[in-house]
């Protein structure tokens, strides 16, 4: 027994060596690919595709090398991060999870991936939708060319019905790392034929967030350390490190925000934290006028008693930077977006985070609503 956790241990390094790599190499695949925990199964031949799990037969993966367990953990990332569950519209499960195999084999071995022997790949499916595949596959399924037995080694689960305030975090990681290779422009080819639009016009608010901070910023993306937002979750990404990042953020105390309101809030600066390296953040709680202000630097924590519960006036918020803090960048006001914004508007960049059913109407500065 000793042995075989052993083993499993040296696996396991194994594996967040080859994202590791593969967040170098190839950025977009290398953070789909660390979005999905690994797990034994030993009831399987090669490896399986869970919505949580890359599952692998240990013996197997002794067998293949680094460069191939890397198109294994790719593969099995993309069945669950391109969305083919809400996409399946009905097609029979075992063939439509075949046309995924045939697009998604395509798309890594035409970015230049090794792939191990004994996978789905045909060159005549190169550039082709799963949707575009199905249709074909289903056109030949009478002639016998296709059959089950060919994805025995993905396995395909029913998602767990979730409510529509829920959000999967692999749907949602995906989002992100799709707008941030963009940004970088090292998205793979063909990676759009795949997606289908799925996310066209669809960037997330936290992603709006990201990257309005990233623009007012220099930054390079480096792996060691690791960004921490996720570490929890056994994924390393790449942090974000370069410039000091001098930001000043101001949280909307009053009456009107709940204390559900002010834990998003909270969770939201937390993970701006998390996400960059080298910062110096002024952190305001704000009423009618500003109640505490903090600074943060890296290592720190966010442990503060909120002080407030009264109006709201925005204007002596800005009056209280101009005071005390010299010349910012940027400012993030997370708010409800009811107060008194005054007559004057704050001459560096600031971008309003309203919580839900906040009020839009604001007289300047960018809004991003949760």
């Amino acid at each position: 027994m000793f042995k075989d956790t052993n083993k499993i241990k040296i696996i396991e390094n194994r594996i967040a060596q080859v994202k590791a790599k593969l967040l170098i190499e190839q950025p977009y695949f290398g953070t789909v690919a660390s979005m999905q925990k690994s797990k034994l199964n030993e009831d399987i031949q090669i490896f399986a595709s869970t919505p949580e799990y890359f599952e692998y037969n240990d013996d197997y993966l002794e067998y293949i090398s680094d460069e191939e367990l890397g198109f294994l953990l790719t593969n099995s990332a993309m069945h669950q991060a391109l969305g083919y569950n809400q996409r399946k519209e009905g097609r029979l499960d075992w063939m439509w999870t075949l046309a995924q195999d045939y697009a998604i084999n395509s798309l890594l071995v035409n970015n230049g991936l090794e792939m191990p022997s004994g996978l789905n790949y045909d060159e005549a499916f190169d550039g082709m939708s799963a949707e575009a595949i199905y249709n074909i596959l289903e056109l030949d399924a009478e002639s016998d060319k296709h059959t089950p037995k060919d994805t025995n080694h993905i396995k395909t689960e029913k998602m767990q019905q979730t409510h529509e305030y829920d959000e999967d975090p692999i749907d949602s990681m995906h989002e992100q790392a799709i707008e941030k290779i963009k940004q970088q422009g090292d998205l793979p080819l063909g990676i759009d034929l795949l997606v289908l639009k799925i996310y066209e016009g669809q960037i997330s608010w936290r992603d709006e967030l990201y990257t309005v901070i990233e623009n007012s910023f220099k930054f390079d993306y480096r792996l060691n350390p690791p960004n921490k937002r996720y570490l929890a979750d056994g994924i390393a990404l790449p942090s974000l490190s370069g410039e000091i990042m001098r930001l000043v953020v101001a949280v909307d105390s009053s009456a009107s925000v709940d204390e559900v309101m002010l834990g998003e809030f909270l969770g939201e600066i937390e993970s701006i934290m998390n996400s960059f390296e080298n910062y110096e953040i002024d952190l305001l709680i704000a009423d009618a006028k500003v109640h505490e202000h903090y600074v943060l630097y890296p290592g720190d924590e966010l442990e503060y008693v909120l002080k407030g519960g009264g109006g709201t006036r925005f204007d002596t918020t800005f009056e209280y930077i101009n005071e005390n803090i010299n010349t910012p960048k940027l400012m993030l006001y997370f708010t409800d977006g009811f107060g008194t914004f005054g007559e004057y508007e704050p001459q560096y960049d600031l971008v309003w985070v309203l919580g839900k059913n906040g009020n839009e109407n604001i007289p300047f500065g960018r809004v991003i609503t949760l």
